[in-house]
């Protein structure tokens, strides 16, 4: 498939969607970018800094004292927060697309009204109002599906790293 055709294809149909589908898209950037690094955070710094926690209280076992339990409690607590970063924007932004579909909705609802007050009951005019109605709408909420599976992978699998690092690091602190 030619590249250029394919960019030509993907502007006649933000032209047809209006403005919201470019809005759309522009959220769905931000939203795949925001989960592409949560990736890479949990392959990468994540993996480093737990091991490193896990070695430390491995090789300088001292005792299962109240401040160590403490200490390793909140250690963990600290990883969990910088792996968790972002992760409620993620939801915001999830919860954002239908409701960017529905403001295209309007919007294209709005020029065919338009376009039947100016024109009368043009059915070229009322098509192209329609198309600009119904496509941000199927985009937002194909968005939020596609966007919600994501974000539901990803936080079960965040979920169940910072469980199993819980409990490597605090299997003999239960009192």
């Amino acid at each position: 498939m030619n590249f250029l055709k394919v960019v030509n294809d993907f502007n006649v149909f933000l032209e047809t969607g209006g403005e919201v589908l470019v809005l759309l898209v522009f959220v769905s950037i931000l939203f795949w970018t925001l989960i592409i690094e949560k990736i890479i955070y949990h392959k990468i710094v994540y993996k480093t800094f737990s091991r490193k926690l896990k070695n430390h209280w491995r090789d300088h076992p001292q005792g299962e004292t109240w401040e160590n339990i403490q200490l390793k409690t909140a250690q963990v607590s600290e990883l969990k927060i910088a792996l968790f970063a972002n992760v409620s924007t993620m939801q915001v932004l999830i919860a954002l697309f239908p409701l960017l579909g529905l403001l295209g909705t309007i919007t294209g609802m709005v020029n065919v009204f338009d376009s039947m007050s100016s024109l009368g009951t043009n059915a070229r005019a009322m098509a192209s109002g329609i198309s600009m109605a119904t496509i941000p709408t199927m985009a937002g909420m194909l968005l939020a599906v596609l966007g919600l599976f994501a974000y539901t992978q990803l936080d079960t699998a965040l979920q169940k790293k910072i469980r199993k690092l819980r409990d490597k690091v605090l299997k003999d602190s239960d009192a």
